[in-house]
């Protein structure tokens, strides 16, 4: 971390807002996705565009669970098997 904190204005943070918000849209344009500007331009600068193209839509298939995911199954598999077992 920095040795010092930089104050921004709210200016700063706007400016970063809209440039988020502006760059969604884009997106949304090229992609031809419905979108309504005037009404909900909240909702682009919160949170990521998914996207379904073959890049991203398969990249569980491609590559496997992330290991943090595997785990977890591996856990609830070896629970589900220990019912089982006891039942």
């Amino acid at each position: 971390m920095k040795p010092y904190r930089t104050n921004r204005s709210r200016a700063y943070y706007r400016h970063h807002r809209r440039r988020a918000i502006r760059r969604k849209m884009n997106i949304a344009k090229a992609r031809q996705w419905q979108w309504n500007p005037p009404i909900a331009l909240g909702k682009w600068s919160k949170g990521k565009i998914y996207c379904s193209c073959w890049m991203c839509a398969v990249k569980t298939k491609k590559d496997g669970y992330p290991h943090s995911q595997f785990k977890r199954l591996c856990a609830l598999q070896c629970q589900l098997n220990e019912y089982i077992e006891n039942n």
